[in-house]
């Protein structure tokens, strides 16, 4: 099968496959079919395999940067892009080229065919990330889990590291009510006889990962940071991310810097996480923060970015898919803050009547593009879906050419 080295090509051949992130449809999961594929392609070296409610992208990223200054190449598998599909796939930091991915993606389709499984979307993702891990040898392959642990496609393969982020609630109709459902859920992705980092945990979550630890298994608990480490993403809640990172690489690595690690730190950025722009005019500057946040804990952890980065009188301008836990999500922001509420494209989007009582009272927009032009001035903090905050990099990048960093 000849997949066209373009990212429309990549695209197609992917949304030939059921796609669990857009139709927010996560039952039913299974690692037969993945297992099934992944035994006729190349095999990758054992990944660092990241699962959490919170944190894991950032980790990744922060990992990512160490191992690159050390002087390793790195795979990092992550999900949800922002802008590009070829975002999911980073090598050595920077998104592979469609010629790559494409290459790579014929391989898996091959594996598919040869192996009469039926992989979905973002099991096609994976099995392009092991090719691509498995072409240069000794590659760190770095691996976000997608939702849960124990049973995401990921976990299809044996980790020499498994890292578990920052636990709260989220998916609770897949992976259980409570967080000893979740935590089970999460701590899937450890093995007997390698080595389990835990993130710095509230104390309910602490709890809940120490009554489910699997027998056998041995966690190191990452504590927080004596001092305030100096990073390129904002939030105090990166402290624990890069925390947790630098912990991973002392055991990934066998000669590790700390000043090395610590200089990549404060260079690693990560788009749709606290982004800060700076947008210049004629007729002054704004500036807009971009996150991703899927439930109570995120949100409150954005806010007090926002509060901290922008100027009195901002606007919070909110997505949020229809499967989040609303009410969490609202009970954690400040009654006096401004908000907006905002659709985006995507089946999942929650659209202007799917919201609860309490918010119908805030503004809505049917997409970014509309809120902007509703909202011409002022800072703001869009937030809450990935793809919301896709969206909003591309229609400001569409908008403006003289977007600067913050």
């Amino acid at each position: 099968m000849r997949i066209e080295p373009t990212v429309a090509g990549i695209t197609a051949w992917l949304d030939a496959a059921t796609n669990r992130e857009r139709t927010g449809d996560f039952h039913g999961l299974r690692l037969d079919s993945v297992r099934a594929v992944l035994a006729r392609l190349p095999r990758p070296p054992a990944p660092c395999t990241i699962a959490g409610t919170k944190g894991k992208g950032s980790t990744q990223r922060y990992l990512e940067a160490i191992l690159l200054a050390h002087g390793e190449s790195t795979l990092a598998f992550t999900s949800p892009h922002v802008t590009s599909v070829l975002e999911r796939w980073r090598i050595d930091s920077q998104p592979a080229t469609a010629v790559e991915v494409a290459r790579a993606a014929e391989e898996v389709a091959a594996a598919e065919a040869a192996s009469g499984s039926i992989l979905s979307w973002f099991e096609r993702t994976l099995g392009v990330a092991v090719v691509l891990a498995a072409s240069r040898s000794g590659r760190c392959l770095l691996l976000e889990v997608g939702i849960g642990g124990r049973l995401d496609a990921t976990n299809a393969l044996d980790p020499v590291l498994a890292v578990v982020t920052a636990l709260s609630h989220d998916h609770r109709e897949v992976l259980g009510p409570t967080l000893e459902h979740i935590a089970r859920e999460k701590l899937g992705i450890s093995r007997p006889g390698r080595s389990l980092l835990i993130a710095p945990q509230s104390l309910p979550a602490a709890i809940a990962i120490d009554r489910m630890l699997p027998a056998g298994i041995e966690a190191r608990w990452v504590q927080r940071p004596a001092r305030a480490l100096r990073l390129g993403m904002l939030g105090e809640h990166q402290q624990d991310n890069a925390a947790t990172a630098l912990a991973a690489a002392r055991l990934l690595l066998p000669s590790f810097d700390a000043q090395v690690a610590e200089a990549a730190l404060a260079e690693a950025r990560l788009d749709a996480r606290c982004q800060l722009i700076k947008l210049i005019s004629r007729g002054g500057d704004r500036r807009i923060l971009i996150d991703g946040a899927h439930n109570g804990a995120s949100i409150a952890a954005t806010i007090a970015v926002a509060q901290s980065q922008l100027r009195p009188g901002w606007t919070l301008v909110l997505g949020m898919a229809r499967d989040k836990e609303i009410d969490e999500i609202l009970a954690a922001i400040p009654a006096n803050i401004r908000a907006v509420r905002c659709g985006y494209a995507g089946p999942r989007s929650r659209r202007d009547d799917d919201w609860p009582e309490g918010a119908r009272p805030w503004r809505w927009h049917a997409d970014v593009a509309a809120a902007l032009a509703a909202l011409p001035d002022g800072d703001l903090c869009i937030t809450g879906s990935f793809y919301l905050a896709g969206e909003a990099v591309a229609a400001l990048a569409e908008s403006a050419k003289n977007l600067i960093p913050a």
